[in-house]
């Protein structure tokens, strides 16, 4: 039996299609952000997920999350500021290129969360050399992502760009 990013890979036109109907009912990036992750976390059955915005003063701030940080309906346990530049997520937007870690212990720009990690992938959501987001996705199992995810992630995040651009405010 196919695991979830080989069955969502497979049918990744159909589920790109319900998640841009679901982003078009968004009214705010914050809004956008949890039905990014929401979804992300549900189609790629992840542990963890989240997805920073951009900040106006050049940083990034957690503002959705599936997995241990989610607390409440739509509620985050607690939310982590950064620079941009800072952390896997941070590097990840500076370049605005994916970024995979498979040893978070060999890499000194990891930035520990709630749970010690041993694996991220940070996927830059942005449209015309504009970031917009980023979506982060941490795992205890050493190099627990490979390319399937980042082909996932990646056209996740290039679904979700132009309703980003369109709530930026």
């Amino acid at each position: 039996m196919p695991d979830a990013v080989t069955r969502f890979l497979d049918r990744s036109d159909a589920l790109l299609v319900r998640l841009d109907e679901q982003l078009s009912l968004a009214e705010s990036s914050q809004e956008a952000a949890w039905i990014i992750c929401e979804y992300t976390g549900r189609e790629l059955n992840l542990a963890d997920c989240v997805v920073y915005l951009p900040t106006d003063a050049a940083g990034l701030v957690q503002t959705a999350a599936w997995g241990p940080k989610r607390g409440a309906d739509r509620m985050l346990e607690s939310r982590i500021h950064m620079s941009i530049g800072k952390g896997i997520a941070g590097a990840c937007a500076r370049q605005l290129k994916t970024l995979r870690v498979d040893d978070t212990r060999e890499d000194p720009r990891y930035v520990r969360d709630i749970e010690p990690c041993l694996s991220e992938l940070a996927v830059a959501i942005c449209q015309d050399e504009i970031l917009l987001g980023v979506l982060d996705s941490a795992h205890a199992d050493l190099a627990f992502y490979d390319n399937r995810y980042e082909q996932a992630f990646e056209a996740i995040a290039e679904c979700s760009a132009a309703h980003l651009w369109r709530l930026r405010s």
